[in-house]
């Protein structure tokens, strides 16, 4: 049977990117066919589709002018953008089967996912397995999100076979696994942070043992930068860019002038990853041992040697090429390889033995058009189906005696089930005297039982703790303020706790009873209530002016989701159900405030909601 060519698809907010490989004989794949092209306007918005018409059209353009021959092949693998995918990791017994995961793993996934289980696609895979525990990687995406991009992709006529994650996708082109360090007399492995800075957001993932380990998205970018030049130095959007990729970190061209913009706009980047980096090495003991650049910005002129000073280790600029051959098919692009990254990641994915299972796949099932027959590999799963053919066997021939029999008037269910002679003597199961004693004795312990009665000793605590969103949907609470601290518990992700002390870098909260214990301020952030003269606790928010009113939009559940705040990470408070108006608090980009009830107001989706006149 021939091999089905597959590319690899990237669609981010800002371009497309398209790569088909193709294995060779001896050594690495190369390449046959890539294409690139800049989406205009807001197309794409954040990883979610705003204009399909207009995608459909640049997709169809970009699979013909590839070079240096069109893409005709209709099969692809796509990338989805992080932003629009949670992921985490769970440990299960090392035993359990894939199966039984299957199973299980929805539950423990309810308890760290801002989603219901009707309204995601997900998929999981063990990355590592150790003598008495495995560590399952789960990543999980909106169906809206996956049902957009399959239809947009149904309309240019092609058929997706996998939706990969960026970051994976990414890191399987680039990164490379480094050998092992020794500290004193033991050996350490090495893991890699992998910044990918696109146009609206950067991406800092962990890369470690087979999987991202640790992960999260800052909202500055390319964009940011070209925009904070061009406000610094009085130019044009457009000329501003093109300086910041012509100089870059080099303070011997303009004065040094965008160097000292880009300093400050990188600050926060260096330190986030920084936190990150620590954080990772308190908590698993293990090493970061270098830096891989890659997205649009790290082409930045000298950006690899101000981040190496800043953050004080190794930094490259991701190249993909080291797993490819035959570059001269990418000579226009010269050094801007590193765009193709993520798209190569994606083809080298497409040349596996099995492409749909090979890795992630958050496509849905009964779209998975053309995985016929398990990896020949899979004995298991060849086993399962050798025994349904055998049962089938045995039960059709089963069924061929039953009719031969009873068509020649023979009562197979008479012989094998003849009536038995039925003897009817009843007789009480419980004496009715002894019942009613018991009853009594319960009347009697009953009155006896007192409720104990709490007073209120103090005043609800001013401050309080919010647990932000993890990769494991929950934070450590420990002993003391650091990592060298034993554990005593987890606080949950969302959830606010009181706070009791605060010390650099951890606060210490109440987590139950009389149980308190130190979180990292890191992964947590204090809220703040404000109390009366009385002593009593007030709200926090001042009245919420209403600006407007909406209509929500028909959905296939005949609601929409309102959240705590403007995005999908943010916990659901409530539903505001299709057809019917609310009052209007606020809107952010993507994102309306409206008010559900005279208590309650939450976050709602702007896709789904018409402004009323």
């Amino acid at each position: 049977m021939r091999r089905k060519k597959i590319f690899g698809l990237d669609i981010s907010d800002h371009s497309i990117e398209a790569v088909l490989l193709k294995k060779s004989f001896f050594g690495k794949p190369k390449i046959i066919a890539y294409a690139r092209t800049i989406l205009r306007g807001e197309v794409v918005k954040n990883g979610i589709i705003k204009k399909p018409e207009k995608l459909t059209e640049s997709i169809s353009k970009l699979l013909e002018s590839a070079q240096p021959q069109p893409i005709r092949t209709p099969y692809c693998i796509l990338s989805l953008p992080d932003s629009q995918v949670f992921i985490t990791i769970f440990k299960f017994p090392a035993g359990l089967r894939r199966d039984e995961i299957q199973n299980t793993i929805p539950y423990k996934a309810e308890e760290v996912i801002p989603f219901k289980a009707d309204e995601i696609y997900f998929d999981f895979k063990t990355i590592t397995k150790e003598e008495s525990t495995q560590e399952v990687f789960y990543a999980a995406v909106p169906k809206k999100i996956i049902d957009s991009y399959v239809k947009v992709l149904e309309r240019v006529g092609l058929v997706p076979a996998a939706c990969d994650l960026e970051s994976v996708s990414l890191a399987r082109a680039v990164v490379e696994n480094l050998p092992p360090v020794t500290e004193g007399q033991e050996k350490i492995d090495q893991a890699t942070l992998l910044i990918d800075i696109g146009a609206r957001t950067t991406n800092l993932n962990i890369f470690d043992r087979n999987g991202i380990r640790q992960g999260t998205i800052i909202n500055i970018a390319g964009s940011r930068f070209t925009k904070s030049i061009a406000k610094g130095l009085n130019l044009a959007e457009k000329e501003a860019d093109k300086l910041k990729m012509k100089v870059g970190f080099d303070p011997s061209q303009e004065k040094g002038r965008v160097v000292l913009v880009l300093q400050k706009e990188f600050r926060r980047l260096v330190e986030e990853a920084q936190k990150l980096i620590n954080y990772y090495q308190d908590e698993t003991g293990r090493k970061v041992g270098q830096v891989i650049l890659a997205g649009g910005s790290s082409l930045l002129p000298k950006i690899d040697k101000y981040l190496s000073e800043n953050i004080s280790l190794p930094v490259a600029v991701g190249n993909p090429l080291q797993k490819i051959i035959d570059p001269k098919k990418l000579v226009e692009l010269k050094d801007k390889v590193i765009l193709f990254a993520n798209t190569i990641g994606l083809g080298l994915r497409a040349l596996t033995r099995d492409p749909v299972s090979a890795d992630i796949n958050l496509l849905p099932v009964q779209k998975r058009k053309f995985q016929i027959k398990p990896d020949r590999a899979d004995h298991r799963a060849w086993k399962l189906i050798y025994i349904r053919l055998i049962v089938l066997v045995v039960f059709a021939l089963i069924l061929g005696g039953l009719f031969v029999l009873k068509n020649r008037g023979v009562d197979i269910y008479q012989k094998v089930f003849p009536a038995p002679a039925y003897e009817t003597n009843i007789s009480p199961d419980f004496d009715l005297q002894v019942l009613d004693e018991l009853r009594e004795q319960f009347l009697l312990l009953a009155e006896s039982t007192t409720t104990p009665t709490t007073t209120e000793e103090m005043v609800a605590p001013q401050k309080k703790v919010k647990i932000n969103q993890t990769a494991a949907g929950y934070l450590n609470v420990r002993e003391g303020p650091g990592t060298n601290y034993p554990k005593i518990g987890e606080a949950i992700s969302g959830r606010e706790y009181d706070l009791i002390e605060e010390q650099t870098d951890w606060y210490q909260i109440k987590l139950n009873g009389d149980t308190a214990g130190w979180v990292s301020s890191l992964y947590s952030e204090l809220t703040e209530a404000a109390v009366s003269d009385q002593g009593t606790e007030e709200s926090a928010e001042t009245k919420e002016v209403v600006i407007g009113k909406v209509l929500i939009k028909p959905t296939g559940l005949g609601y929409l989701n309102v959240r705590q705040g403007p995005g999908i990470n943010y916990p659901k408070i409530g539903e505001a159900i299709s057809g019917r108006e609310y009052d209007l608090i606020e809107e952010q980009t993507d994102w309306s405030k409206i008010k559900l009830d005279e208590n309650t107001a939450g976050w709602a989706s702007s896709t789904y909601l018409e402004k009323l006149p």
